[in-house]
């Protein structure tokens, strides 16, 4: 039986990597998520070439959308789901406190906090019938309060630290059922995501660290694949990096 792995955010960057590499792998199924399936183009051809990829409209930001998903789950996903990466994301808040208007922070906490937690509640009875139970939730070291970051990305890191704050409460709650749930760091990406942050810094001490610290979507996602085949139960309630080391939360 093939192991069954879900994927918000495919579409494209970080997502499609993780989908793709996944994907060569004969003894594995991919769930894929697009906002927009018809301009997916490059999971399509993937699905095609693979034969391995199932590719699902699902927008984080739409509770009626992430409502919808349980229909299509029915018809892919019957026997369960063993792992479910959070991937789906926005990173649009290059403000201070001061000046990031309310639409900023609603936009950032409907998508990177209440999106993935919605998520998760249509999943959980999918990975539930599996013993796999696995959850990795793409967060970043902008949510890290531990280990804060002097960089204003107000609502970004805000929602990344209100996602940690659940993806702690949520292995708390499942480590009796023996779910591993983590939070995962993909690295400072050159994605159009990534690339469009370092265009809004000013300073050019921060461009420079970012620039030094920057991966490849193609090496995050293979990192992170790594991480995810290593998990275990004593990985439940971690933070990592994508290289697999211990983040502070």
């Amino acid at each position: 039986m093939s192991k069954v792995y879900f994927i918000s955010g495919a579409n494209r960057g970080i997502g499609f990597n993780i989908a793709k590499i996944l994907a060569q792998r004969p003894d594995v199924k991919v769930i894929a998520t697009a906002r927009n399936v018809e301009a997916a183009k490059d999971l399509a051809e993937l699905k095609a070439s693979t034969g391995r990829v199932e590719i699902l409209q699902l927008d984080v930001s739409s509770e009626e959308s992430i409502d919808a998903l349980d229909a299509q789950l029915k018809k892919v996903a019957a026997d369960g789901v063993d792992v479910f990466v959070s991937n789906a994301a926005i990173a649009d808040a290059y403000y201070t406190v001061l000046e990031a208007p309310t639409k900023v922070w609603t936009d950032h906490y409907k998508t990177n906090v209440l999106g993935p937690i919605l998520l998760f509640q249509v999943l959980y009875p999918y990975l539930a019938k599996k013993k796999t139970r696995q959850i990795a939730f793409v967060s970043s070291v902008a949510g890290s309060i531990g280990n804060y970051f002097p960089f204003s990305s107000s609502a970004y890191g805000q929602s990344k630290a209100a996602l940690n704050y659940s993806v702690k409460e949520i292995s708390s709650e499942l480590d009796a059922e023996e779910f591993t749930v983590i939070s995962i760091h993909p690295g400072v990406v050159t994605t159009d995501m990534g690339n469009y942050a370092v265009g809004k810094i000013s300073d050019p001490n921060v461009i420079g660290a970012l620039k030094e610290l920057a991966i490849t979507p193609e090496s995050s996602a293979t990192q992170q694949v790594e991480v995810f085949d290593k998990l275990s139960r004593e990985s439940n309630g971690k933070f990592l990096n994508y290289d697999g080391t211990e983040l502070v939360w």
